[in-house]
């Protein structure tokens, strides 16, 4: 299967389960497929992004 079709099931899967797909994560993804940056590459940013997000959550009141 080509990174372009993962890509798309993995989004389209993920909004079935009810998450929020972020238009970074999209643009990440969008370098993925191009083969910009490598599959280890999107997860670290996707876990960077998200660890930065839940730590921000964790303070709201």
């Amino acid at each position: 299967m080509d990174r372009k079709t993962l890509m798309e099931e993995a989004i389209h899967s993920g909004e079935m389960d009810g998450a929020y797909v972020s238009e970074e994560f999209r643009k990440d993804a969008d370098e993925y497929v191009r083969g910009d940056i490598s599959i280890e590459d999107l997860v670290k940013r996707t876990k960077r992004r998200w660890k930065v997000e839940r730590r921000e959550a964790v303070h709201v009141e």
